[in-house]
């Protein structure tokens, strides 16, 4: 392979750099072995002082992340690494693994990172497994700035998120998580982390599908956050509760330059309580985008009395946008033009002042009661570690037959009586199945069944089956780390019927052969790694008897 020196020679010196680096973002370069990062790897090595890398806009197999870590291991300088979409057609299994070696590499040459970007990233919650050592290690502990914008962490990766965050002392200073599906929990999770911090600047969380009460628990961490200048909670349903817990924390916001709540179903109501708040408490905001928030005319009219109220507004402000909602006639918003002066960004709602007005009382649709029903399994498609309870369960609840009563109680003397062939038996009998996650789902638990109740052909011949029936080897990966206890279930009606113990031997004599996916094996070797601590004894011990299942 020949390398370009003339882009590492770039790659070196870019423009307007007042530090030196690495930079090969936008390359489109599809990064899947030790050789094919080597031009990375040569500008890393080429550079005496590595204060950036950035790898934004290529994509990177486990392999070559392990090299470029290597590389990274003999640079504790350091400082930010912009790692954003940078796993684009990438399996997620690959993804925790490819993180968890670079941050090792980090880990290894004692960096001190102030930023990490690995927004655009789609790896949901199983990639912050990946993610979790390094936000936990010395390396992240002058951390000022993280950037997860669109990493599909729901829930579940918000939580993990928070309890890796809340293990190491940090003193964020900028915290980026939009379109995460984070919600309630997640918010709340993560709130009591921005509180113990007390040092956030900067805080976005736009599109997770928060309602009032996380939105009470964010307010919260805002009381305990005096140097919060910037607040994005756009298209979240804030509501009027929401607005009131905000408006509460303002006494604390002295530093406050500017909100985002638009699109928040903040409603006359919601609107009211922050004008009062930012009037009350002298808030000398710059910039607040409220649009698209149904707020009637006489709110809308107190919002901007309030942000004008104190002198020199006219310059101090930069945007005031309420487009979207019901600002009244033509002599109203003469009246807003001439207070806001060139921030002023006002346009007519389709709804009518009066819808406004009297909906306002249905704060947060009917107080909550639609927010505790749409929970992230019911909005969401992307279940990489969340559980459908409509699976489509054809072929393992037909308990009159002698293959699904050997699904339900998986013993040896139910295994015997489905006669020779027994992978070629459950395959046909599960085929009847048409949804492909649920098929997925089938596979994966009849061959723990099968592992856990024999030892012989038909493991091995089944293990082939399976993977080859998967039609997406993320969902394959995700069922075994769940089947194997290495993952939690958010289903609690989901239960292991098979011995763990005897699926982890079983897994021994299939991990290293040759039909096995090189990412799934990478995948649950990282789990399994990580895991073996906290592993129940009975597992533990049949691990360590099989080292070929983590290292």
């Amino acid at each position: 392979m020949s390398f370009d020196l003339n882009s590492i020679s770039k790659a070196l010196n870019e423009p307007n750099r007042t530090e030196s680096g690495v930079d090969f973002s936008g390359r489109s370069l599809k990064l899947d072995s030790e050789q094919d990062a080597q031009p990375i790897i040569e500008a890393i090595n080429a550079c005496p002082n590595l204060h950036y890398l950035t790898l934004t806009g290529n994509t990177l197999g486990v392999e070559a992340a392990k090299a470029i870590a290597k590389a990274l291991s003999r640079h504790p300088e350091l400082k930010v690494a912009r790692f954003s979409d940078m796993f684009t057609g990438r399996m997620k299994t690959e993804i925790p693994p490819a993180l968890s070696a670079l941050g090792d590499g980090m880990i290894e040459a004692g960096a001190r990172l102030t930023l990490l970007d690995l927004s655009d990233n789609a790896f949901g919650p199983i990639g912050v497994e990946g993610l979790a050592k390094l936000l936990q290690s010395e390396v992240c502990s002058e951390l000022q700035e993280l950037r997860l914008n669109n990493n599909g962490l729901g829930i579940t990766g918000g939580r993990l998120l928070a309890k890796a965050l809340s293990s190491n002392t940090l003193r964020l200073k900028v915290f980026i998580a939009g379109r995460n599906r984070l919600e309630n929990d997640g918010a709340k999770a993560l709130a009591a982390v921005f509180q113990s911090m007390g040092s956030l600047e900067e805080l976005a969380m736009p599109q997770n599908g928060i309602y009032h009460t996380g939105i009470a628990a964010l307010s919260e961490s805002f009381r305990h956050s005096p140097n919060l200048e910037v607040i994005n909670l756009n298209d979240n349903t804030i509501g009027p509760k929401g607005a009131a817990s905000i408006a509460a924390a303002l006494p604390r916001l002295k530093k406050l330059k500017s909100i985002n709540f638009g699109d928040c179903l903040l409603k006359s109501a919601g609107a009211k309580a922050l004008a009062q708040g930012i009037k009350d408490y002298n808030v000398l905001l710059e910039s607040i985008e409220l649009s698209h928030n149904e707020i009637g005319r006489e709110a809308c009219m107190q919002l901007v009395e309030a942000l004008t109220i104190q002198p020199g507004a006219k310059d101090r402000l930069t945007r005031v946008n309420l487009a979207g909602n019901s600002l009244g006639g033509a002599a109203n918003k003469k009246i807003m033009k001439d207070k806001l002066g060139a921030s002023a960004e006002l346009s007519d709602g389709e709804g009518s002042d009066e819808e406004y007005e009297s909906e306002s009382e249905h704060s947060d649709y009917q107080s909550g009661a639609s927010e505790d029903s749409a929970t992230e399994d019911a909005r969401h498609a992307d279940t990489s570690l969340e559980e459908h309870e409509d699976l489509d369960r054809t072929g393992i609840e037909e308990v009159e037959t002698d293959i699904g009563r050997f699904l339900k109680d998986p013993t040896l003397e139910n295994l015997s009586r489905l006669g020779g062939d027994i992978a070629e038996v459950i395959d046909a009998h599960l085929q009847n199945i048409k949804d492909p996650e649920s098929l997925t789902v089938s596979y994966v638990e009849a061959l723990c069944c099968v592992w856990g109740a024999s030892e012989g052909d038909s493991q091995r011949k089944l293990c082939r089956t399976t993977i080859q029936r998967a039609p997406q080897q993320w969902i394959l990966a995700n069922n075994m780390l769940r089947a194997l206890q290495l993952i939690k279930s958010e289903n609690k009606d989901y239960k292991i019927r098979w011995k763990v113990p005897s699926c982890y031997k079983a897994l021994a004599k299939e991990i290293d052969e040759a039909y096995f996916p090189h990412a799934l094996r990478d995948t649950l070797k990282f789990f399994i790694a990580s895991k073996m601590a906290s592993l129940p004894p009975e597992i533990r011990t049949v691990v360590e008897k099989h080292p070929n299942l983590y290292t």
